[in-house]
């Protein structure tokens, strides 16, 4: 690869959790996708035979997790210009949104996904585009993932065509293309915050709209209401408190569908035997055992609900990811959302920013 792209920078392409949709009876499953990194598709569970109870449903395609490491990686900024007020859609039914852009002269549908820092392509689109890319060297890319039955990890990166999403336009936009990731039918890829961060965020769930705006400071009358964001690895992070405990880290992503949590702050919120349910679900790696159960309060700011299904993680996923858990969302969609992003640091990622949430206040 050449100089100007790799340097002494390390630049880490997290694999968070993604979009999963749980109940007892069903699962939607989405892409998985990562701060850099990873996805998936839907499907209904599978019921298998357990030695202590009868079955364990199993939710395939629900990618829970891959960190993935590239050393020496230097990306640069895209150029970004324009504004525009933007049609979302429901991704395969669920609650994380899609938006429609176009790439070269392909247009397609792309995760909204403040939980990847950089934008990933698929390869079937890749192909369409008919780029060539540049193979990103083994010994530069490590990785922790779910499930241990993964070949080596292999990652491509490519200097992509102009982006345009309604008047705004990308340009010098460099791609990830994960070979070995599964995209969910029909997406073309996830839109990460290296094109997001460049704007001020408005997202309304109640009219499925996404505004990308001029970057503005926040009304004074609204500074107390704010809350507060801390980047890390170019996804965004904010205390939250769950069942009245905490405050506890929490990454915000609109591409994961549900609220995660790791073993340990299960444990800490006591969340016993009884109020959990297991469940098998696909990592990107193979099979990862899971369990799902039901959060009485999930607090962020001002702004509280009640009654919240999680899914519990023993994967090295949060872990590595040095978060608590994972903000998907059955609690973001709740309310009208403004995010803004503070000036950016070396790695071309804002170091803070902020959260005004509008709605179901309680």
């Amino acid at each position: 690869m050449s100089n100007s792209t790799i340097r002494a920078i390390k630049i880490i392409i997290i694999g968070a959790i993604s979009c999963i949709i749980i109940s007892p009876s069903l699962a939607l499953i989405r892409p998985i996708v990562w701060q850099k990194n990873v996805a998936i598709a839907p499907t209904k569970p599978n019921f298998l035979k357990n030695g202590k109870r009868n079955y364990i449903p199993t939710y395939q395609h629900t990618l829970i997790g891959a960190i993935v490491q590239l050393e020496g990686l230097n990306l640069p900024s895209p150029k970004v210009t324009g504004r525009a007020n933007i049609p979302l859609k429901f991704l395969g039914g669920g609650t994380a949104f899609t938006l429609t852009a176009t790439i070269g002269e392909k247009s397609g549908n792309f995760l909204l996904d403040t939980g990847a820092s950089t934008t990933i392509i698929s390869t079937e689109t890749i192909k369409e585009l008919g780029l060539t890319g540049e193979a990103i060297p083994q010994e530069l890319l490590t990785s922790a993932v779910a499930g241990d039955e993964c070949p080596e990890m292999k990652a491509n990166l490519h200097r992509l065509p102009v982006l345009k999403i309604d008047n705004v336009k990308v340009e010098k936009l460099t791609g990830l293309e994960f070979t070995t990731t599964i995209m969910p039918e029909g997406l073309s890829g996830v839109l990460g915050m290296d094109i997001l961060s460049n704007f001020d965020l408005e997202i309304i769930p109640q009219t499925q709209e996404l505004r990308l705006l001029s970057p503005t400071l926040i009304p004074a009358e609204n500074i107390k209401d704010a809350i507060p964001l801390k980047s890390k690895l170019g996804v965004m992070l904010a205390e939250v408190e769950i069942n009245g405990k905490g405050p506890f880290i929490f990454m915000l992503d609109t591409g994961a569908e549900s609220i995660f949590i790791s073993q340990k702050l299960a444990s800490q919120l006591k969340i016993s035997a009884a109020e959990r349910q297991e469940i098998r679900v696909q990592g990107f790696c193979g099979i990862e055992m899971a369990e799902y159960a039901s959060l009485a309060k999930v607090k962020m700011g001002n702004y509280e609900l009640a009654n919240l299904e999680t899914v519990i993680l023993s994967s090295p996923v949060l872990k590595l990811l040095e978060v608590d858990g994972i903000l998907g969302q059955n609690f973001l969609n709740n309310y009208q959302q403004y995010w803004r992003f503070n000036q950016k640091n070396p790695e071309n990622f804002p170091a803070e920013g902020s959260l005004l949430l509008t709605g179901n206040r309680e």
